[in-house]
């Protein structure tokens, strides 16, 4: 009766799933079935078989009732005695009718259940039939498939391969060539057959393979991108951009690898190197290129020794070709002395040109004797030749300054300045010859330490150790006006102060006083734009401008650039330049002064009274003050010829409207002198001693006073 309530609660329009699992597990179901009955019987009792069964099931329905009602009649009879035999016979006849019935139907019921079995079998069996056919069907149209996209990506890969604009090689484990494309063969002027039949070792230069402990190919860095050097066919190099893979297959790991050609690029970039390094009108190396060698050569004299020479030429009356032929014939003229000299010179010689009309020749493993040599070679036989220029050119002659290259050489600057000078030597003692340089041991280290200050210069300028003192410049009758001279003075390395007299000589001489002169300057405009009290109070400030700056066009724009930009300090400069360095300049020193006092500023003649024609040149150089050159000042009470030239010069700057001031003032008596003399500004030990500007800057200063003074002072 527990399956025919679980049966009936299913087949409710609402299927009541909780009774109807109860109604099988009254049946005697096991447990763990009914949830398959359940799902058996909802979702599967229409179809067939089952839908037979069902059927079946419910013919019974009827039976197993009437069964139920003779039990609950038995039961209620049960208590009112033994039932008659008639009434027993009766329910046994009725229950027996049941029971076949019952049989019947059963068998039924058993007979559709098993054909309903067997067609789950069946249908199983078909399902996973068709399920293998259908995964067999697909395993086969995927292969097909996968075969056709390798088919064609191969086809692709080849067509790529073969067809592509670079080189491309397909190689062994040991190098050689599997495969090889037209651009490859092109690229190396082989035919592609031929070249499969070469191996990477064939192709590449010497030293392009990497090779591992054993002797093989290392593909782990030979497969890294580089530039490598292939060889062509007839043996040149050819530069190729190389790109490669390893590819693991069955047959083991090949090699595929991209080369383009940019032999181009390296041509291009060894033509930009050239340019960088030769002079384009003669084609031989440049200053920088002369330099570099010159350096090179030093440091191998330094390391083993030897002794080189370096030449310093300089063609004779060339100005006068470019100004009578014209330039064409001098750059004609410079041209064949370029090829003149480098068929003069020996095997490991180089020739190269400094500018305008000034060579260098590198004499390798030669002495000065054994240059002198040569050079007298080149000079007698450059008389011999001739050079079609123009008709009535002059005959070339040259002068050659020789100085050695050997480990006592301080640094290529010196070289240079040396060559130069025994050059300039050879044109003094009347062109067309050879001078060698010559200096004692003593004169070259001087020459070295020389340059160690001129380092040390460059260095401090860099490190903001250059400072600025400054001296008192005392006007006569009014010694609350502010006037005085800044001076330099260098701050070394362990602390000490060095003055100007130490490090100067090298800044000159090896052209560092223009940007010693630019730094000075530019400390001094920032000190001042920082003190406004102290530039009200200021009545002049002198600073020095050497002879070098004057002759620096650059320096000019620089100077007026500060000025222009500082326009409330021009009206208290005044720079000074030493008569000397005017009158060696003075057409640039003419320019310089108009463009300062344009701006405001003032001039002073720094030592006036060294310069032999300084009276002269004085109308031509429009200066506002003239400062006595200190040694006739120094010595004007014991010398009447010092005391004289001071008169004079005193004198003719009240004639000329100019002030004059008198350095190195070291004694009181001299002080009186120069005052009765008429000079109207005093400088020097007796009047104050240099200060660090900082301090002469302050708001406080004290009227000048007559100090005493125990010795010379010196060197500013």
């Amino acid at each position: 009766m527990g399956d025919l309530q679980a049966r009936l609660a299913l087949e409710q329009a609402e299927p009541d799933e909780a009774k109807a699992r109860q109604g099988f597990l009254q049946g005697g179901n096991a447990r763990a079935d009914i949830p398959r009955l359940v799902f058996s019987f909802r979702y599967a009792r229409d179809i067939g078989a089952f839908r037979e069964a069902t059927a079946l099931w419910r013919k019974t329905d009827g039976d197993l009732m009437a069964v139920q009602r003779l039990v609950d009649e038995l039961q209620l009879r049960h208590g009112s005695g033994p039932l008659p035999t008639a009434a027993r016979d009766r329910y046994l006849q009725q229950l027996g009718d049941l029971d076949r019935r019952m049989q019947v139907q059963s068998q039924a019921f058993s007979q559709a259940l098993l054909r309903m079995a067997t067609l789950v079998r069946l249908a199983t069996l078909m399902v996973a039939g068709l399920s293998v056919l259908a995964i067999s069907l697909m395993a086969v149209a995927l292969a097909r498939r996968v075969g056709k996209d390798l088919t064609e990506h191969e086809s692709r890969f080849r067509a790529a391969f073969y067809q592509a604009n670079v080189g491309m090689l397909k190689l062994d484990t040991d190098g050689k060539v599997i495969e090889a494309n037209q651009a490859m063969a092109d690229i190396l002027d082989y035919r592609r057959d031929v070249l499969l039949q070469m191996s990477l070792h064939d192709l590449l230069m010497d030293g392009e393979l990497v090779i591992d402990g054993v002797g093989r190919i290392d593909w782990d860095r030979q497969l890294r991108p580089s530039e490598l050097r292939f060889r062509r066919r007839d043996g040149s190099l050819v530069w190729g951009r190389w790109s490669g893979t390893g590819v693991h297959s069955s047959g083991g790991l090949s090699v595929f690898a991209i080369i383009e050609d940019v032999s181009q690029n390296h041509a291009l970039a060894r033509e930009i190197e050239h340019h960088a390094s030769h002079d384009p009108l003669t084609g031989l190396i440049n200053r920088r290129e002369i330099e570099r060698l010159l350096e090179r050569a030093l440091l191998q004299v330094r390391s083993d020794g030897g002794t080189h020479s370096l030449c310093y030429i300089n063609l004779d009356h060339f100005k006068l070709v470019n100004d009578s032929f014209g330039h064409a014939a001098g750059d004609q003229m410079l041209r064949s002395f370029a090829d003149y000299l480098v068929a003069a010179v020996r095997d490991g010689d180089w020739v190269g040109r400094l500018g305008a009309d000034e060579f260098a020749v590198f004499l390798a493993h030669a002495g000065q004797d054994e240059a002198k040599r040569v050079l007298q070679r080149v000079i007698r036989n450059l008389g011999q030749a001739t050079f079609p220029i123009s008709e009535g050119s002059p005959q070339l002659s040259c002068s050659i300054g020789v100085v050695e290259v050997s480990a006592d050489a301080p640094d290529v600057n010196w070289l240079m300045s040396a060559a130069d000078s025994a050059c300039y030597a050879a044109k003094q003692a009347g062109r067309n010859r050879v001078h060698c340089f010559n200096e004692n041991r003593m004169a070259l280290e001087e020459r070295r330490l020389e340059a160690e200050r001129l380092q040390g210069v460059s260095l401090a300028m860099a490190e903001n150790r250059m400072l600025l003192y400054a001296q008192r410049i005392a006007r006569v009758g009014d010694p609350s006006y502010l006037h005085y001279e800044v001076l330099v003075r260098m701050r070394g390395t362990d602390g000490s102060l060095h003055l100007p007299g130490q490090f100067m000589p090298a800044v000159e001489r090896y052209g560092m006083a223009v940007a010693l002169d630019r730094h000075v300057l530019g400390l001094l405009f920032r000190h001042l734009q920082v003190c406004p009290a102290h530039v009200r109070q200021l009545g002049l400030c002198n600073v020095n401008v050497s002879a070098q700056s004057i002759a620096e066009p650059g320096f000019l724009a620089f100077v007026c650039d500060l000025l222009e930009r500082n326009r409330a300090l021009a009206s208290k400069l005044c720079f000074e330049i030493t008569e000397t360095a005017a009158i060696s300049n003075l057409s640039q020193a003419r320019a310089f002064i108009d463009a300062v006092k344009a701006r405001g500023c003032r001039m002073a003649l720094d030592d006036f009274g060294s310069g032999l024609s300084s009276f002269g040149y004085l109308r031509q150089l429009p200066a506002d003050i003239l400062k006595i050159d200190g040694a006739f000042v120094r010595d004007m009470d014991t010398d009447p010829v010092s005391h004289a030239t001071v008169r004079a010069i005193s004198e003719l700057g009240r004639e000329l409207q100019m002030e004059v001031v008198a350095e190195w003032v070291e004694t009181a008596e001299v002080a009186g002198a120069l005052t009765r003399l008429g000079v109207q500004g005093l400088q020097g030990y007796a009047i104050e001693r240099p200060q660090p500007l900082e301090r002469m800057t302050l708001t406080d200063l004290k009227p000048f006073r007559l100090v005493a003074v125990n010795g010379p002072q010196g060197a500013g």
